[in-house]
């Protein structure tokens, strides 16, 4: 029998007290715009405490493809298809409650889910506590039964390696038995919105989509030597990654400006911060064009002491260049585990591939410490009219609008 509902489960907007109506709604809206993107409007509809998806009978076959586009909306800690059985079909309608319609799907599922060697456990839930028996003895009966019917022949309470369940509502029953784990955190856009800065590293699209996982809704700006030639190559790695990022976070937009004007200024003046210094101006415009578009924040894939521009002292004087503050969700991690992130959503592959990164074009050895007085006094001797490289730099940028996973020109 073919599952007939998804159950959406979420973890951190259960604490949100008064508020939790107002994540529930937005956790709603993001699962049927996500699915709807990709040509699925499926019903999205909440019961009490649960949110879950309706499968038409008609497209039913798409059900895979669902469960993965759910893996992609931030706010879900787990997700599962459920075969629902109606209060009526349960006798709980007519008085007559009765836990063998739910044993013959249970049967149904633990056969086909039968691998050699696997241990299993049975879970009921109780939320309906008309029901009659307890939860434990109404688990065990169907534990048996799966023994005695299938050929399951281990169990494990406290290590199973499937664990088969029946929740039981005064509305009726689910019956399942896989949940696929869900992004965790909250909706996007339920807390603020960022800019964050994306090269085609490995490590900045991991830092968007940690914010997209905290409810931030993001803006990527990339600097780049020609924005308008960068648009028309709509496969260059930078604009394949926004593209992806877009899956999570659904409407986004890449800034693309040029470090051009920089870059003239610095010519002849190699001194061995020129990296730092590129940073700050990174972080300045970026800072500008935060407020121009009502970004509260900017975001890095900064990762303590990784490269040389990130050392603690580095770090600080690109910060101290800033009213705006810079969140650094990777700070605290390896590239190893960067990467394992980058694997798991889908942007290492891209990542790696051959591109030249605005900062690999400065000094070959870049200072490991500087100090924010000494950069500044450079910056006035090198860029007296600081202001108006800024200015130029934004006048030239170019704007490319995402949703779900796709380009769009509205």
């Amino acid at each position: 029998m073919q599952a007939n509902r998804i159950l959406v489960s979420y973890a951190e907007i259960a604490l949100k007290g008064r508020n939790r109506a107002d994540f529930e709604r937005a956790l709603r809206r993001h699962i049927r715009q996500r699915l709807r993107a990709d040509g699925l409007d499926w019903p999205v509809r909440q019961s009490h405490q649960r949110i879950y998806v309706e499968v038409p009978p008609a497209q039913a076959a798409r059900t895979e493809e669902v469960l993965e586009l759910l893996g992609q909306v931030a706010g879900i800690a787990n997700y599962t298809p459920v075969i629902s059985l109606s209060a009526k079909r349960t006798g709980q309608a007519e008085g007559l409650p009765s836990i063998e319609p739910a044993a013959e799907i249970l049967l149904e599922i633990a056969r086909r889910q039968y691998r050699e060697g696997l241990r299993f456990a049975v879970r009921v839930n109780r939320a309906d506590k008309r029901f009659p028996g307890k939860s434990d003895e109404l688990g065990r009966e169907l534990g048996a039964r799966i023994l005695q019917h299938t050929d399951w022949s281990q169990v494990s309470l406290s290590k199973p390696d499937v664990t088969f369940r029946v929740d039981i509502y005064s509305q009726g029953m689910f019956v399942y038995a896989e949940k696929h784990p869900g992004m965790g955190g909250l909706p996007v856009g339920t807390t603020g919105h960022a800019l964050a800065l994306l090269s085609g590293g490995i490590d900045s699209p991991v830092a968007a989509w940690t914010l997209f996982k905290r409810g931030c809704r993001l803006d990527f700006m990339h600097m780049t030597a020609s924005p308008a030639q960068q648009k028309l190559e709509s496969n260059s790695v930078v604009m394949q990654l926004a593209r992806q990022l877009s899956r999570y976070g659904l409407r986004c937009r890449l800034h693309l400006l040029p470090y051009t004007h920089f870059d003239l200024g610095l010519m002849g003046h190699n001194s061995g911060y020129d990296v730092v210094m590129f940073r700050r101006f990174m972080f300045r415009t970026a800072q500008a064009l935060a407020e121009r578009i009502g970004a509260a924040a900017l975001v890095a894939g900064d990762s303590l002491g990784q490269v040389a521009s990130q050392t603690l002292e580095n770090m600080v004087s690109s910060s101290r260049a800033l009213e705006m503050p810079i969140l650094r969700p990777l700070v605290g991690l390896d590239k190893n585990e960067i990467i394992d992130i980058a694997r798991r959503i889908g942007t290492y592959e891209t990542s790696i591939q051959p591109y030249k990164d605005c900062c690999a074009l400065l000094s070959g050895q870049p200072k490991t410490r500087s100090s924010h007085e000494v950069l500044e006094r450079m910056e006035r001797e090198i860029f007296p009219d600081y202001p108006k490289l800024i200015e130029d730099t934004l006048a030239e940028m170019v704007t490319i609008k995402y949703f779900a996973g796709k380009a769009v020109t509205e």
